[in-house]
């Protein structure tokens, strides 16, 4: 009778141990689930991490390098190709240009139709923020010079700019986005405009520049930049010759 009251409380331990051991399993894979699902919307750093964190991802201010790309003649593209074949261009644009990012340590935080924005150091830390985006940049443009997405012929323009940025959650109505905000995220984006006053591919800030001294950049000069008061002195890539 004891025998059997003993191998009777094993065999119940050890089923209530296969049971807390499928749970535990299923548990990680919902959560595998999850965090693939949530991570086609937002990096994937940055979903698992809100999973972890119950939703919440404290904001931080942080120096951090913004890379802001977007295409050339994109509103010419979408009207002669036609929104199934627009879709498919970006999708293959988007893949490659985030893999590129992601291998130099940045997040990318939005895409706002055709362009990229996109943070090193935040989130992730990354001690040579601005070189590891310098070096993303240029990856990016080799890579759209050698490579058709979709079968189309891109071109794209970049700004680079380090500085002070506050990085969180925001949103609304129940729906939130992680993303970048400050003055050194809307001077990446107006350097990515001013490309087509200087015909040039890549312009970057004095401040990014000014972290990798030895690369012998083109000094395009000091520019007036709305909502800053004084000139802002601005590189692009070395002269080839």
């Amino acid at each position: 009778l004891i025998y059997l009251v003993v191998a009777g409380l094993i065999a119940l331990v050890m089923l209530r141990a296969r049971q807390s051991v499928n749970r535990q399993f299923e548990a990680e894979r919902e959560k595998s689930a999850v965090t693939q699902i949530f991570g086609q919307f937002v990096p994937e750093i940055i979903a698992d991490t809100m999973i972890k964190e119950r939703g919440v991802l404290d904001p931080v201010e942080r120096d951090a390098t913004v890379l802001f790309i977007d295409i050339v003649d994109f509103t010419r593209l979408t009207e002669d190709k036609g929104p199934k074949a627009t879709v498919d261009i970006l999708n293959a644009y988007f893949d490659a240009t985030t893999d590129i990012i992601s291998k130099y340590h940045g997040v990318v935080t939005q895409f706002q139709g055709d362009a990229i924005l996109a943070v090193f150091n935040v989130p992730i830390v990354s001690e040579h923020h601005a070189q590891n985006a310098y070096d993303a940049a240029c990856e990016i443009l080799d890579l759209v010079k050698q490579q058709r997405f979709a079968n189309e012929t891109l071109s794209v323009r970049i700004g680079l700019n380090s500085g002070p940025v506050i990085a969180g959650n925001v949103g609304g109505g129940g729906r939130q986005s992680y993303t970048v905000h400050g003055d050194t995220v809307n001077l990446a984006a107006r350097l990515e405009s001013m490309n087509k006053d200087f015909g040039t591919s890549l312009l970057i800030s004095e401040t990014t520049a000014a972290n990798f001294p030895a690369l012998k950049l083109q000094n395009i000069g000091d520019v007036e930049i709305r909502g800053h008061s004084t000139p802002i002195r601005i590189f692009s890539l070395p002269d080839p010759s």
